[in-house]
């Protein structure tokens, strides 16, 4: 791997923040220009694999939750990696009224002159299914009686 300078890398991280920050179906086209074709993407429920999927994936994700943005907290970065920690805050009629959530996460990346792996964590429970009319008081309780 041809390694990125460091004004490269500092880039391609501000690009991947600003895809983020503000996520509309509308910026799906950026995409293309951030990761390659072949992207392999992955989250606590998805694997994803090349661009195309990634792009119907996301534009899913766009459509559901509404008000979605992302706080970045702190960055980690080697030649080919960067991890980035952050805050989601979204709004999803199906979930607490509709009131805004904040969900905590951490995104690890692996790239040369684009991002070629993304692996998203975070924790589906605090995402979906606390804030659920029935399934929510007992993923609550249950977390309650662990956390003893």
């Amino acid at each position: 791997m041809i390694p990125l300078s460091d004004p490269n890398r500092r880039s391609l991280l501000q690009d991947f923040k600003a895809f983020y920050s503000k996520p509309d179906a509308a910026s799906l086209e950026k995409a293309d220009r951030l990761y390659t074709q072949d992207i392999e993407f992955r989250d606590p429920l998805h694997t994803i694999h090349g661009i195309l999927a990634f792009k119907s994936y996301l534009k899913s994700v766009y459509t559901g939750p509404t008000g979605i943005r992302f706080e970045y907290l702190d960055e980690q970065c080697g030649e080919h990696w960067a991890s980035i920690t952050w805050v989601a805050s979204y709004r999803h009629g199906a979930l607490s009224g509709g009131r805004t959530l904040q969900l905590r996460g951490t995104t690890q990346i692996r790239f040369t002159d684009r991002i070629y792996f993304q692996e998203d964590y975070f924790d589906v429970g605090a995402m979906v299914y606390q804030h659920l009319p029935v399934l929510g008081p007992i993923v609550r309780y249950i977390n309650r009686r662990i956390s003893r």
